[in-house]
Formats: C-alpha cells, sequence, structure tokens
C-alpha cells in the first residue's frame, strides 16, 4: 500500500479534459509589414578589444554614452596621429595603473568595436611595433588616456 501522503483525495480531471473544456477563441488574424525587419537579428561584425584598466577609470568607461564599446569607438576616432603624445599617454597610464593598483585595482575594460576601427588600432599598433614591449593593449591605454585628458581630440 502507498503512503498516506501519495494518495489522491477526490477526483481530478486531466489536462486534456479541461483544455476540451475551454470555450472556442477566435481565429489570430496575423498582420504587419517584414519587409524592412528582414535582417533585424543579423549580427554586425564587431572585433573584441581588452584593456586592464582601473577600476575607477572603468567606471568612467562604463559611464561613457554608449558604454564601453562607444568609448573605445570614440577613442579611436578623436586620435589625431601623434604617435609621440600617444606613447608618452600610454607610459603614464601604464605606471598610474601600476602605483595605484593596491587602492585601485585593475579591472579588465572589453568592448566590441567595427572593423574599420579595429583597423585603424592595428595600423597604430603596427606603427609603434619598433617600440619593446608595446601591444595592443597599451595602444589602447594611450588611446584611453588621451580620450580622458582630452574627449574633443586635439592635441593640446
Amino acid at each position: 500500500m502507498p503512503p498516506s501522503s501519495a494518495q489522491k483525495f477526490g477526483k481530478q480531471k486531466s489536462k486534456l479534459e479541461a483544455a476540451s473544456q475551454m470555450p472556442p477563441s477566435d481565429e489570430l488574424k496575423l498582420h504587419g509589414d517584414l519587409a524592412g525587419l528582414t535582417f533585424a537579428f543579423v549580427g554586425r561584425p564587431r572585433r573584441l578589444v581588452t584593456c586592464p584598466v582601473p577600476d575607477s577609470v572603468y567606471l568612467k568607461l562604463q559611464n561613457h554614452p554608449g558604454g564601453v564599446s562607444h568609448f573605445f569607438e570614440d577613442a579611436v576616432a578623436s586620435f589625431d596621429g601623434n604617435l609621440t603624445t600617444l606613447v608618452e599617454a600610454a607610459v603614464a597610464f601604464v605606471d598610474a595603473r601600476r602605483f595605484q593598483a593596491s587602492s585601485d585595482p585593475p579591472r579588465n575594460a572589453s568592448g566590441r568595436i567595427r572593423p574599420a576601427t579595429f583597423e585603424k588600432i592595428q595600423q597604430i599598433e603596427d606603427a609603434l611595433s619598433g617600440i619593446r614591449g608595446m601591444s595592443r593593449a597599451k595602444v589602447l591605454a594611450g588611446l584611453i588616456q588621451l580620450f580622458l585628458e582630452n574627449p574633443r581630440g586635439t592635441t593640446p
């Protein structure tokens, strides 16, 4: 004999019976022009870039209109091509991150950028390939530093 807690009291209707007793609803009529939505769910090509930044800087990047990804887009777009200034900014950024690590822990700022923006970063990285220790993250660090100092993109 099954335990008393497993016994069912009263007669229960099956789900099929309950569904058959529901009143019939009106037929669903579909409408709408979907021509403009054909590619609504197709992703746009993006490339991932990452740079370690202090937590305080990460919060600034996140608060940028459009988030971290848009910050990277704007930083690259505002770069005027001055490689000396970029390297000096990267050195300052990396040194500040290193010296403030105990009070301002590092975080990885990752953003998805357009392929054209990624190509610009690669061009900058290739131009700076003669500098020992230069990396894409340090190029991004320099771009972040320059953009935080001067969001309009003009060198002082």
